[in-house]
């Protein structure tokens, strides 16, 4: 009985512990609305579509969070305004070609994230679409 007890306990914190390293924290996302860079949100795609947010979500949720500040040559490509249901917003900045297969996402809250051309060409298409 003991035993069994200890390997519950044991798997009940591996999935702790590997929830949070692969959670970014983005959750609560009401709608998204994607612009270029240079140009307002008001004139943006938005999308409250469920579907649409848990895939985009889910790439976010996976991404690779980036522990450095990076200073950006370029100018990002696109920027994505995330509307949280408490109301609250966060702008990502989408700066594509960062490296080798590469997309860099800038949050204005909580730095930078890393995810792949495919990850990025999936999130384009479902917010320009």
């Amino acid at each position: 009985m003991k035993k069994k007890i200890l390997i519950l306990i044991m798997l009940v914190f591996i999935f702790v512990i590997g929830f949070n390293m692969f959670y970014n924290g983005f959750s609560k996302i009401e709608s998204m609305t994607i612009q270029k860079y240079d140009e307002a949100f008001e004139d943006g795609k938005s999308t409250t579509d469920k579907g649409e947010i848990a895939t985009i979500r889910g790439i976010l949720n996976k991404a690779n969070h980036l522990n450095a500040e990076y200073k950006i040559a370029t100018e990002p490509r696109y920027k994505i305004q995330l509307t949280y249901k408490d109301k609250s917003t966060e702008v990502i900045d989408v700066i594509e070609e960062f490296g080798k297969n590469k997309t860099l996402l800038s949050s204005n809250k909580n730095g930078y994230y890393e995810i792949n051309d495919k990850q990025t060409q999936k999130i384009l298409e479902l917010l320009l679409n």
